[in-house]
């Protein structure tokens, strides 16, 4: 296939190589503003974080409402739509995964971390003094250039920076930290780098090396809904994505979830969406 599924934007710094850039969100809003606020996808990790404004953002068909000192993640292949705010300020900071993992227990930051997984609210959160200090501080380090170990010095940065933000929703909402969010974490990452109709419990729970009940004990603290309808939820998701942000045909777009006949496709998205997927296009557009 050779049409855009959806608009997708790699990471480029103007500041350096490094992959982690904090970025006034202006110049944010200026480049929506001239792509008409399209929703688009990032092929990397940014957290938006709101020094003045009120208003809302949307994040794979969710409005999440912002306020002054907010922070709002948006992870990695998610879908967001900018809105038109000209009271809004603030910064975003911008870092690809490559730039914060160099060793093994880094994975931690995004895997185990809580804050960049919107299934576990609140999906904004609170940037206070220490969020804005760190914020503040990667700001400065990088206006002074590459000077000796920089990249080593903002990576410690960001690290606490996230630190800092999911101690803050930690304080907000009851998280433990156990194998059973371990395993829920995994899951989700796994779906989400296998996003299929075919995909099924067996498939995840065969590459994660656990059982099928194991999994579904473990969503159960955190969704209270089972394997299947998380897998069902993620598909039906994907197909959303790919009917209002892409021009991909209907034919098109069974054939990229993994449908082998069309009808199909669409006798399987009317049943749990109760419309055509035409009619909820032509809805959402």
């Amino acid at each position: 296939m050779d049409k855009e599924i959806i608009s997708e934007f790699d990471f480029e710094s103007n500041q350096s190589n490094l992959g982690l850039e904090v970025i006034p969100l202006k110049k944010v809003i200026d480049f929506s503003d001239q792509n008409g606020y399209d929703p688009h996808r990032l092929n990397f990790y940014q957290l938006i974080v709101i020094i003045k404004g009120r208003g809302i953002h949307e994040v794979d068909f969710e409005t999440i409402a912002y306020v002054e000192n907010t922070v709002i993640p948006v992870a990695m292949g998610q879908v967001q739509r900018f809105s038109n705010n000209p009271q809004l300020e603030g910064y975003a900071v911008l870092f690809t995964p490559e730039f914060l993992i160099k060793e093994e227990q880094d994975y931690h930051y995004l895997y185990d971390y809580t804050i960049f997984n919107h299934a576990i609210n609140p999906q904004s959160h609170i940037a206070n003094k220490e969020v804005l200090t760190l914020l503040k501080e990667m700001i400065t380090e990088q206006q002074k250039g590459l000077l000796f170990d920089s990249g080593e010095y903002q990576r410690n940065l960001l690290k606490n920076f996230l630190i800092q933000i999911e101690r803050n929703k930690r304080e907000r909402v009851e998280i433990v930290c156990n194998d059973s969010l371990n395993l829920y974490m995994r899951f989700r990452k796994t779906l989400d780098e296998n996003v299929n109709y075919k995909i099924r419990v067996a498939d995840i729970s065969q590459k994660l090396n656990v059982t099928p009940k194991q999994i579904n004990n473990a969503l159960k603290s955190y969704t209270n809904t089972t394997a299947k309808q998380l897998i069902e939820d993620r598909v039906i998701l994907e197909i959303k994505r790919l009917l209002v942000h892409s021009t991909l045909t209907i034919k098109e777009i069974a054939y990229e979830i993994g449908f082998d006949d069309p009808t199909n496709f669409t006798k399987y998205f009317k049943t749990r969406v109760n419309m055509l997927p035409t009619d909820y296009q032509k809805q959402r557009q």
